[in-house]
C-alpha cells in the first residue's frame, strides 16, 4: 500500500509538472497576443491623433491666408509711422526726465 501511494504521488506531481508546463506556453500566446493588441491599438490612437491635427494646422492656414489677402492700404501706412514716430517722442521725452532727475539728485 506504501508503494501505491508513492507511485500515485509520483503519478499526481508528474501531471502537474505538465500542467504547468502547458500553462506556461498558454500564456506565453496570451502575453503576444495582448501585445500585438496593444500595440495595434497605440497605433490607431496615434495615428487619429495625427490626422486630426493636420486637419486643424490647415484650418488654421486657411484663417491665416483670409488674413493675409488685404491689399495695400495708404492710410494704415500713414497710422503705423505716426505711431513709431509718437512711440520714439515719447521714448526720447522719457530719457530725458530720467537723465534730469538723475542729475538732480547728484547735486
Amino acid at each position: 500500500m506504501d508503494e501505491a501511494l508513492k507511485r500515485q504521488s509520483e503519478e499526481l506531481e508528474q501531471t502537474l509538472q505538465k500542467q504547468l508546463e502547458l500553462l506556461k506556453q498558454d500564456s506565453q500566446v496570451y502575453v503576444k497576443v495582448a501585445g500585438i493588441a496593444l500595440l495595434g491599438g497605440l497605433l490607431a490612437v496615434g495615428s487619429v491623433k495625427l490626422l486630426s491635427r493636420s486637419s486643424k494646422r490647415d484650418d488654421h492656414k486657411k484663417k491665416i491666408k483670409k488674413k493675409k489677402k488685404r491689399g495695400y492700404s495708404f492710410f494704415r501706412n500713414i497710422r503705423n509711422r505716426l505711431f513709431w514716430m509718437a512711440f520714439d517722442y515719447g521714448k526720447a521725452r522719457l530719457v530725458e526726465n530720467f537723465v534730469a532727475n538723475m542729475g538732480k539728485e547728484d547735486e
